[in-house]
């Protein structure tokens, strides 16, 4: 099994150091352009949609990526049938928001974020991207659900990035508004996730076929299990993301934009965890479903040695060359190098327990899970709106660590 994980992790570390590269250096280019500030308000917004799309999705990707390996193995047509459901949900929902969305914009920039200028127009193109990503997540479930990852990252990274990159280039000779950069992202990814779609449904199993909502709706565990994962992945997102939304709304949007540049840094330490972790989730679940104990805790002990020796190095390389790597951006982002260095310090803990969220998850610790998830969440939105007030951002990064 750790061989298996390992090369399907190959293409997803390949696609991860890919899309880091083009993107560290897009964002350079787009940020130079844009500036700091303008930067800030696309990250407000984006904020703005996950939060959305994480409710709306139900817990959806996590339910296929539990139930679906198995379902294949003995019932295909009952996993193109699910898949199915699953796709129209997504789709139904999503424009139904997106509807919404239109017409209260300008409400939700008044009362929400003081009426930021310009942010009404940006906050609806965003938030096309909220049906568009529940769609991609369902696809992108079904391919980690049987194991495709070399597809994912070849279509949902390699294209992806390429094509933006090529965009961005093009469009920003002519402007340095960033609600382009916002529409050319959405045409990438209704180009990639139509690619997406007619492959699965060629090579794997038919994802159009008739089906009926009571199948999922009358299966107790599929159903029981989506409702754990729905808490768990709203409660999960808030404590991990509770701080880009309440900084959106107190702090101003160069020190936005600051903060996301210092978590993409960061975020370099942690991408070989994260790909791994796309890998590990199916291999858990069937292993789990087998009772094989013994090989989930070797699983466990030898993935977390490994992603600690590749991860401990860039977090080295990225702490000597700081001036250099934020120069790059702009010379505003020297002023925050100290606040990189005590972020990088809890990538490093969070890399220390290696894959243990993923396990958890997949292998009957949801509720476990979910109690740990509510207590930082709940402590993550206390402390920051008691202390971002007194002590602004570098309040944000001593609770990031």
């Amino acid at each position: 099994m750790l061989k298996l994980i390992l090369r399907q992790a190959n293409w997803g570390i390949f696609g991860a150091i890919f899309g880091f590269a083009i993107g560290f250096f897009v964002k350079i280019y787009l940020i130079d352009i844009v500036g700091l500030t303008a930067w800030g308000k696309y990250v407000t917004v984006q904020t703005f949609s996950s939060i959305s799309e994480t409710f709306l999705s139900l817990g959806i990707p996590y339910v296929i990526i539990k139930f679906i390996p198995s379902i294949v193995e003995n019932n295909k047509d009952k996993a193109s049938r699910i898949a199915n459901v699953f796709l129209k949900y997504a789709f139904v929902i999503g424009v139904g928001y997106l509807v919404l969305v239109y017409f209260f914009s300008s409400y939700i920039n008044q009362f929400v974020y003081s009426d930021i200028d310009g942010l009404s127009w940006l906050l609806f193109i965003m938030c096309i991207h909220v049906p568009i990503s529940m769609l991609f997540g369902v696809v992108i479930s079904l391919y980690r659900s049987v194991l495709k990852i070399k597809e994912i990252v070849l279509y949902g990274t390699l294209v992806t990035v390429t094509v933006r990159a090529i965009l961005t280039f093009i469009i920003f000779q002519f402007t340095d508004d960033i609600g382009h950069f916002i529409l050319l992202e959405v045409f990438t990814q209704i180009l990639v996730l139509s690619i997406l779609l007619f492959l699965f449904n060629k090579n794997e199993f038919s994802l159009f076929v008739k089906s009926d909502t009571k199948e999922i709706v009358h299966d107790t565990k599929i159903v029981d299990y989506g409702k754990k994962m729905f808490y768990s992945s709203v409660i999960a997102f808030i404590s991990a993301h509770a701080l880009s939304f309440i900084i959106s709304i107190k702090l101003p949007s160069a020190e936005v934009g600051a903060y996301n540049i210092l978590l993409t840094l960061t975020g370099l330490t942690t991408f070989i965890l994260i790909n791994l972790n796309k890998v590990f989730a199916p291999a858990i679940a069937k292993l789990h479903h087998k009772q094989n104990f013994i090989e989930l805790n070797d699983l466990y002990k030898k993935t977390t040695f490994l992603l600690n020796l590749f991860a401990i190095p860039l977090a080295v390389i990225i702490a000597i060359f700081s001036d250099e790597i934020l120069g790059l951006y702009t010379a505003e982002m020297l002023e925050y190098k100290k606040y990189l260095f005590y972020m990088l310090v809890g990538g490093m803990l969070s890399l220390a327990a290696g894959s243990s969220g993923t396990f958890m998850v997949m292998a009957g610790l949801e509720k476990q899970n979910l109690i740990l998830q509510l207590i930082k969440g709940i402590l993550l939105i206390f402390l920051s709106l008691c202390f971002i007030p007194v002590i602004g951002l570098l309040s944000v990064v001593v609770l990031y660590v």
